[in-house]
């Protein structure tokens, strides 16, 4: 039986170039071997990538599918990466994802838990122009910034 997250990860794009496969996290592609990753092939599960290791940087969220480039995975967002230096599985069960939404930094202020899909935070009633902090308390939540560009941030419950 393959298991639920596999992806396997080329150092040149195209899917050329010594190549790696990966069942979990990696925090650091050079540690594995290999001087970045130009082209990806998720078999399965969803995975987020990094621009830097040890998970930082600019994300890109990764669902099953083909990525021979760094356009394939990063859209049209005006922040240029081509190669990425981390990667690792989205977690989450199948039960319900819930968050809650503050409006100062450091869980202060007017909050709202959030537990279904809402096109925007004002479609849910959230008036304010911007967050000030987020909790998610369980499960797997995917924020896009903006509607035009694909530009999404995945925040999880860190428990395996």
């Amino acid at each position: 039986m393959a298991p639920f997250f596999k992806v396997t990860v080329f150092e040149q794009e195209h899917f050329q170039g010594k190549c790696l496969e990966f069942t979990s996290e990696c925090c650091n592609i050079q540690e594995c071997g290999l001087d970045n990753i130009r082209s990806i092939r998720v078999e399965s599960g969803a995975w987020v990538g990094f621009e830097h290791h040890d998970f930082q940087g600019q994300q890109f969220i990764l669902e099953r599918g083909e990525y021979p480039h760094w356009d394939a995975y990063s859209g049209s967002i005006s922040y240029h990466v081509e190669r990425l230096m981390s990667l690792r599985p989205i977690y989450c069960s199948h039960q319900s994802s819930r968050m809650i939404i503050f409006e100062k930094e450091n869980f202060m202020g007017r909050s709202v838990e959030v537990c279904d899909d809402y096109p925007s935070l004002q479609g849910m009633g959230w008036m304010m122009p911007e967050v000030g902090s987020m909790h998610v308390q369980c499960g797997a939540c995917n924020l896009d910034f903006f509607k035009s560009i694909k530009t999404s941030l995945i925040m999880y419950c860190d428990i395996k």
